[in-house]
């Protein structure tokens, strides 16, 4: 193809004009799909593994179940994060919540706790590569100005899994037996309903330009542009934009260029799944360690949960308007007051307010960096580097978690939002320093 042709395709540019339509809302919402069902198990593995411990009286239970899930996250963060970039977004999503959704059914039908951790991990594999993938997808669907708003409002419908979660679990702790086997099911069962739906997906003309498949990009665009005039009338001219088309080396993420933000992002992964997580994934645990009862405690993460859909809406529209470098900061830091005073209040209402507005700031916390942790990264990379990122956090959640859980939770709360601490102050000074800015700025730009 000629240099002239390809500049009359411009796919990218022309991407950046488009008015949000409800071609975007649709793709958002089959984008959502694979991230609700991921939430759930991300926010639900702790209560699962509570319930299994119950159960089966098992110490050993909490940790096989976290772990394991995301000790598999890792492993699918690399592998599917990788066969993005090389084969595309849309391939990607043809296979991971199918994986997921089998090897979830499955680990409800299983007896031995081998069993059950070998097909959590398998389930983890399934879904690591959800995050990055569709962080990438969306940040590259949606023009500069409404970028991060696209990405919040993925992860604001998302994160309402997180009451059903903790309602489900909530009821289902009355069946024994069965009470942690029927959020396994439920979420298997959903992950195979969305791996359906999301078969009609179109693939990212960004990807398709960086692979020179121009073609096939003018196609999707041209459909996106068609449905655009008709609602909303003739369109802008379209800025010129090099899509960069290149191979694909995943080596490059540690080329001159690339290497600081890469750096970046390995320490931030690594520390902030100790602030985000070890609320998270322990919050059971936390208000267990209060000497609140098991149902309580269900109850009260129920309603904790709600902050995270609460503080995702609020992210959707400050997202864009502040720099989201210092979103992440000033975020992580807020967390980390809310937290010190969640672990000195001992009256159950002012657990569970402040329990909520950690839950809210994390939130945002996590909108902030998600979006980012894309938009450093050129489109060639852009899932190779989410994804090696993100799977830094995924394994340093397996160890982090288990840290706080067998070290500090032990000597208090208080204890416990000390070492958290420690990773805000890590977390701060790593993106406040190395961080470049990104907010409104075309994809494009940022990687130059």
């Amino acid at each position: 193809m000629t240099e002239e042709k390809k500049s009359q395709i411009n796919s990218i540019g022309r991407l950046e004009r488009l008015p949000f339509t409800l071609m975007h809302t649709e793709f958002l919402l089959l984008i959502m799909g694979g991230e609700w069902v991921e939430t759930m198990m991300l926010l639900g593995n702790g209560v699962i593994a509570a319930l299994l411990a119950k159960t089966t009286s098992l110490a050993i239970a909490v940790t096989a179940v976290t772990t394991s899930f995301f000790l598999g996250e890792t492993v699918g963060s690399i592998l599917f994060g990788r066969l993005s970039d090389l084969k595309g977004r849309r391939f990607v999503f043809l296979y991971d919540l199918l994986i997921f959704g089998i090897a979830s059914i499955i680990a409800g039908f299983m007896n031995n706790i081998y069993a059950i951790a070998s097909f959590i991990f398998i389930s983890g594999i399934g879904v690591g590569g959800e995050f990055p993938v569709v962080d990438a997808y969306s940040s590259e669907m949606m023009p500069g100005k409404l970028r991060g708003r696209g990405v919040a409002l993925v992860y604001t419908l998302a994160v309402t899994s997180a009451p059903v979660i903790a309602y489900l679990s909530y009821y289902s702790s009355g069946f024994g037996y069965y009470s942690w086997r029927i959020p396994l099911w439920f979420m298997g069962a959903s992950a195979i309903v969305v791996w359906a739906l999301r078969t009609k997906l179109d693939e990212s003309p960004r990807w398709l330009e960086s692979k020179g498949k121009f073609e096939e990009a003018n196609k999707i665009v041209e459909k996106w542009e068609n449905y655009a005039e008709k609602k909303y009338g003739k369109l802008p001219q379209a800025p010129l934009i090099d899509s960069g088309e290149t191979k694909s080396h995943f080596k490059e993420l540690f080329s001159k260029d690339l290497r600081k933000r890469t750096i970046m992002m390995l320490i931030f992964q690594f520390f902030q799944s100790g602030i985000f997580y070890g609320f998270v994934s322990l919050a059971p645990e936390l208000l267990l360690a209060k000497g609140i009862s098991l149902v309580n405690t269900l109850f009260f993460t129920m309603i904790i949960y709600t902050g995270f859909i609460v503080g995702s809406i609020f992210n959707i529209f400050i997202i864009d308007k502040i720099s989201r470098k210092y979103g992440i900061i000033l975020s992580a830091i807020v967390a980390g007051v809310l937290g010190t005073i969640f672990a000195l209040v001992d009256s159950n209402l002012l657990t569970v307010i402040l329990g909520f507005l950690v839950a809210f700031t994390l939130w945002n916390f996590s909108n902030f960096f998600h979006t980012y942790q894309v938009e450093i990264f050129p489109t060639r990379v852009r899932s190779s580097g989410a994804g090696l990122v993100y799977s830094v956090s995924r394994f340093s959640t397996s160890i982090l978690v288990l840290l706080i859980a067998a070290f500090f939770l032990p000597h208090g709360l208080l204890a416990t939002f000390g070492i958290i601490w420690m990773f805000i102050a890590i977390v701060g000074l790593d993106i406040g320093i190395l961080g470049p800015s990104t907010t409104g700025k075309k994809l494009e730009e940022i990687s130059k």
